[in-house]
């Protein structure tokens, strides 16, 4: 079953390019996400009774261009994997026209709200049919990478890992940041994430493709390293480390592309 709703990008929702903005992407497609799983029988409210709700694990999205600013678009979404820990759910976004300029891949899992760890799928079940035989064709999430201080020598810094390109930055969760499961929302670190780019970065550039990974949750009052490795001038990851916990929040990578 593929599920599809239509939007508009008012002024409100567009960038200063004028382009449907990232953040307001992202929160779309999470809630094109909800309103197909409600649909399903799947969604939150199904849940209640548990104690237990749907939380992103991963996102990745990829676009050639975005809508316009006053115009229609239209996200479709289906069920591309189930399993008894998580579930792979895929997006496609048109133009007005019915034209696609992109494509995200995101991984749920099921959160407990008491012990916050992982539900599992087993006690949903997914109506039959309801898995399409249709591919997402961007290409899967890579793999997370530890990212370490700007000032940590380079011969302390282990084979697989990264070290900042830039000295980190820091960033302090507060009361607007914190969703109903009482963690930082998505749409917040994405936010995080493009504040790091200069106004003239975007009118120069847009955002060709964003990787993010749920390594674990922030939290009210938690204080973040921002840690950047810039692979080239276009393409840099993120590490977002919690001075509280002594370890990841989440790890992203950010691609952009010139403006035609």
């Amino acid at each position: 079953m593929i599920y599809t709703q239509t939007f508009f990008n008012s002024a409100n929702d567009s960038n200063p390019e004028g382009e449907l903005a990232v953040n307001i992407l992202v929160s779309n497609i999470i809630e094109i996400a909800t309103a197909h799983a409600n649909s399903l029988g799947i969604g939150n409210p199904s849940m209640a009774d548990l104690g237990a709700g749907w939380v992103l694990s991963r996102l990745t999205i990829e676009m050639s261009r975005y809508p316009k600013c006053n115009t229609s678009y239209k996200i479709s979404t289906w069920v591309e994997n189930w399993n008894r820990h998580f579930s792979t759910r895929d997006f496609e976004i048109e133009d007005q026209y019915g034209n696609a300029m992109g494509y995200a891949r995101t991984v749920w899992m099921v959160l407990d709200m008491k012990t916050h760890e992982n539900f599992g799928l087993s006690h949903l079940t997914l109506p039959e049919n309801s898995v399409p035989d249709r591919e997402c064709p961007i290409a899967p999430q890579a793999k997370h990478v530890e990212i370490l201080p700007f000032d940590t020598p380079q011969s302390e810094v282990p084979a697989r890992a990264l070290k900042a390109s830039v000295k980190e930055e820091q960033y302090t969760f507060k009361y607007n940041d914190i969703d109903f499961y009482r963690h930082v929302n998505t749409v917040r670190y994405v936010t995080l994430l493009l504040n790091r780019y200069s106004l003239d970065d975007f009118d120069k550039h847009f955002v060709k493709r964003l990787e993010m990974s749920f390594l674990h949750e922030g939290s009210f009052g938690d204080t973040v390293d921002i840690l950047r490795h810039d692979y080239t001038s276009l393409d840099s990851a993120y590490s977002l480390f919690s001075r509280k916990d002594n370890r990841p929040v989440i790890f992203a990578r950010l691609s952009l592309s010139p403006r035609q």
